[in-house]
């Protein structure tokens, strides 16, 4: 029997002196706001630059939390009614509801044993009202984003990936967010990184840098500490969703930690696959990169969904009391998630599934959707591996899943 199992929360357990002695000096300075405040504001600049060197790219945005994130990007491209965004059956919640909270029609794609979007059946959800693909890179691994982005290219589709749950992860050797048009990250409890709560959009793109802008905050773009009225292409409905200054405190440095966490659940990772490795009726998810893993989940498969079901409970029984039979992973899996099921209108006009501009976007969001997902999510087991496990916790964990999978 496990008893001292933790849960996930991989950035959390770094927390140290560092990040409280930002949060204190944000206090001192009695300065909270990210624009202005008794004294000059610094932590959230300082995060997003420090955002722009680690995945290489232009322009960072530090915003509220990941779903923000995700709905100031969409809102930067222009998702609207008449839109579909497809995204693979394995996601979370936020990534289907910040589409139709733009009033534009989520599309569901099959994963593939990578249990990320399947190239193949991307291509086949193509129509001409597909406005956007939407990527993501589920718990902790890479999409094929070299298969995507040709899928892209060849049917001129903007992109934009969800790294909520691959902080750090690459692709080929770049850096995971920066092959699309846009990338998002979330700085959620359970993400590799966090401050509580948190988001960041990137781009190389200028002009949907300022549309991103102006829509995160209040219609404005900020230079050098001054709000200016943007520019024709980047007027904008404002949000409201800025970083407050204690959440960028906490975010610049737990990204200058980002790599250590991910090197230690990557290693923890590793020797659990490696005790794992021949068991009987046990495999893997397939990796796309294995080398982009950031770590944080391990992906078992069993032969049928009974070894599945047995398995899962023998494990829960053993003290691994975090992990998911995928089938039953709640908001994650495309048809365990109620609105989108049965298809709930933001308001009682029923949009956006009634809209005019959607009467062509007919699809079925219930089980069977995508047959290939739900075999998989059937026989799929998924096993957080947290960022401070000992050796002998691996030992142990490995122990318990040999024999529960037996």
């Amino acid at each position: 029997m496990i008893t001292d199992w933790p849960y996930e929360f991989p950035g959390a357990y770094w927390l140290d002196e560092k990040e409280e002695e930002a949060v204190l000096d944000v206090l001192r300075r009695r300065t909270l706001f990210r624009h202005y405040g008794p004294d000059k504001p610094r932590y959230v600049l300082r995060f997003e630059e420090e955002a722009r060197k680690f995945y290489g790219v232009k322009y960072a945005l530090a915003v509220n939390s990941g779903t923000g994130a995700l709905a100031t990007a969409l809102q930067a491209m222009g998702t609207g009614p008449g839109d579909e965004v497809i995204m693979p059956a394995f996601m979370w919640i936020s990534t289907a509801s910040t589409v139709v909270h733009q009033n534009a029609i989520p599309v569901i794609c099959e994963i593939d044993d990578s249990f990320t979007m399947d190239p193949e059946d991307l291509e086949k959800k193509i129509t001409p009202r597909t406005r956007l693909i939407l990527p993501v890179h589920m718990a902790g691994v890479p999409s094929n984003m070299a298969a995507i982005m040709e899928v892209a290219r060849r049917h001129a589709i903007p992109v934009l990936e969800d790294v909520a749950q691959a902080n750090g992860g690459t692709f080929q050797g770049c850096k995971l967010g920066t092959f699309g048009d846009m990338g998002i990250f979330s700085l959620q409890t359970n993400k590799n990184m966090t401050a509580g709560e948190g988001g960041l959009v990137v781009t190389n793109d200028r002009i949907l840098y300022e549309r991103a802008f102006a829509g995160h905050d209040m219609g404005y773009l900020y230079v050098d500490g001054k709000s200016l009225i943007p520019p024709p292409h980047a007027v904008m409905w404002p949000a409201g969703r800025r970083m407050a200054e204690v959440l960028g405190a906490i975010a610049s440095v737990q990204i200058t930690k980002l790599p250590r966490i991910i090197e230690h659940m990557r290693a923890s990772k590793k020797r659990m696959k490696e005790m794992l490795s021949g068991t009987p009726g046990l495999t893997f998810r397939r990796l796309n990169d294995p080398q982009g893993d950031t770590g944080p989940f391990l992906i078992i498969l069993l032969e049928d969904e009974g070894k599945a079901l047995r398995a899962a409970y023998r494990m829960k029984e053993s003290g691994l009391h975090n992990i998911w039979r995928l089938a039953e992973y709640k908001y994650h899996i495309y048809c365990n998630i109620p609105a989108l099921v049965e298809k709930t209108p933001l308001s009682p006009a029923g949009n956006p599934w009634n809209l005019e501009a959607n009467r062509e976007s007919v699809y079925d969001y219930g089980k069977g959707a995508c047959p290939r997902s739900d075999e998989l999510f059937a026989r799929g087991i998924l096993i957080p591996v947290p960022s401070c496990l000992t050796e002998e916790q691996e030992k142990g964990a490995a122990e318990a899943i040999k024999e529960a999978a037996g």
